[in-house]
């Protein structure tokens, strides 16, 4: 990620966190403008472009049209990221969970905009 992207630098970020739950916290760094989402031992580091557009995707998604039945006998849903390789892979309950903390974040992320 180097100079754009704060995760390799974090002594120097300002994380503000526009949501979080038990799992996952999503955060908007006014040093480097960028957005990370954090989801157990996962990082995603977004533009503000990419996680709008993100976010705009995935609450578009419906779960039950698109999940499918994994080989531990659970239904989940692969979630694309970004970048390439890395998936979010959720089951409903998670899914829903991120749903509603990214549709809160991105709201929080609007009112800083418009007072900021």
């Amino acid at each position: 990620m180097g100079a754009r992207g704060c995760p390799f630098f974090m002594k120097k970020c300002q994380p503000h966190i526009l949501a979080q739950g038990l799992y996952f916290n999503i955060t908007n760094c006014a040093r480097c403008k960028r957005i990370s989402l954090c989801y157990k031992n996962l990082m995603i580091s977004y533009s503000h472009q990419e996680f709008s557009h993100f976010v705009k995707n995935f609450v578009r998604i419906d779960f039950d049209r698109h999940a499918f039945f994994f080989p531990d006998e659970s239904t989940r849903i692969i979630i694309k990221s970004p970048h390439q390789d890395i998936q979010i892979n959720l089951d409903f309950q998670e899914f829903n969970e991120l749903k509603d903390a990214l549709q809160e974040s991105i709201l929080l992320f609007s009112a800083y905009q418009l007072i900021g």
